[in-house]
């Protein structure tokens, strides 16, 4: 494990401020996961950090931008020039809101559509359609629970920048504190309602990362 400099200045920061990064660094865990080499993580993505292991798994989001209405599994998601989904082929999904029903059954990607540049569509066709699945509604990748399925656990950290996977070890820096910071939310991936407090200002598993509307 490398440990980095960090900088948050820039024309796009996604917090408010520096925020505290867990110390000793972390390898990004692709063995229950998966990722290609090239792809890339954004700064303010959910994660999963384990002091034991050093590793860190991601919990993968986005919104749906549209629905093609000649075939309702090919979805357009937002992309922009702050942050694209980090999915992968192979990847099952389902609507954050409304995680259940068995990991056999969930909605797994066949193909990836990427933008080259920003702000290009990002579109992703399914193995079946979701049901009741919307515009504006978030998708959030699902894992097997015994037979059933269940997103990967709740986030405890953020990624700290932007992250491209290496073919090898990919080393990652979160952060478990936004300090008397915060995450401008409007600039990361989406954050599900289920994994914030009452409130919508916290993560609902760690109350020292603050979200923000401001953008």
């Amino acid at each position: 494990m490398k440990r980095t400099k960090i900088s948050f200045v820039g024309e796009k920061p996604i917090f408010t401020g520096s925020p505290q990064i867990v110390p000793g660094g972390f390898n990004l865990d692709r063995e229950k996961q998966r990722f290609s080499v090239g792809d890339i993580i954004p700064a303010g993505t959910l994660a999963i950090f384990d002091e034991v292991t050093r590793k860190v798994q991601i919990v993968k989001t986005a919104k749906v931008k549209a629905i093609s209405t000649k075939d309702k599994k090919v979805i357009t998601l937002y992309s922009n020039g702050y942050c694209s989904p980090c999915f992968s082929v192979g990847d099952k999904l389902l609507q954050a809101k409304s995680v259940s029903g068995t990991f056999e059954d969930a909605p797994s990607i066949v193909s990836i559509e990427k933008p080259g540049v920003s702000n290009a569509p990002y579109v992703i066709t399914l193995s079946a359609e979701i049901s009741g699945l919307a515009v504006d509604d978030v998708l959030v990748e699902v894992v097997e629970s015994s037979t059933n399925a269940a997103v990967i656990g709740e986030p405890n950290s953020l990624t700290i920048e932007e992250v491209t996977v290496k073919e090898f070890e990919t080393a990652i820096d979160v952060t478990e504190d936004t300090m008397q910071y915060a995450v401008m939310e409007r600039r990361v991936l989406p954050i599900p309602d289920s994994m914030k407090d009452s409130t919508k200002r916290y993560l609902k598993a760690n109350s020292h990362i603050r979200l923000s509307q401001t953008y």
